[in-house]
């Protein structure tokens, strides 16, 4: 049987700006899909070149680690990290809300002037 060119798709995790986990996806595509969110700048948060992208934090499943339905809602940005051995910096809940509502209010403007 001939190998595939192509690499396997790595399942990424996306946690909210409380840093809950809010969804498991089969690939960056698939996250950027889901979210909406330009693939580049969620590969830049799987690999810690960003903190986040869109007001979500990104990271690519760890191959020691295995993550249950039970998790969703329930395991933390910084547990997940200390299970796989990293040392990261998060924004506060606060700055992430301060954020989100920034992207929301750029976003309702380009929406009027495309009207």
């Amino acid at each position: 049987m001939r190998r595939s060119k192509f690499r396997r798709p790595k399942v990424v995790l996306i946690f909210n700006g409380a840093q809950n986990l809010i969804a498991v996806t089969r690939s960056l595509n698939s996250a950027a899909e889901l979210t909406k969110g330009n693939l580049q700048s969620i590969y830049a948060c799987c690999t810690g070149k960003h903190k986040t992208s869109g007001g979500l934090y990104f990271r690519q499943l760890h191959d020691t680690v295995e993550i249950e339905i039970a998790d969703l809602g329930t395991l933390l940005l910084a547990d997940y990290d200390e299970l796989c051995g990293e040392e990261r910096v998060y924004y506060t809940v606060r700055e992430m809300a301060k954020k989100r509502v920034r992207k929301e209010i750029k976003e309702k403007k380009e929406k009027n002037k495309k009207k």
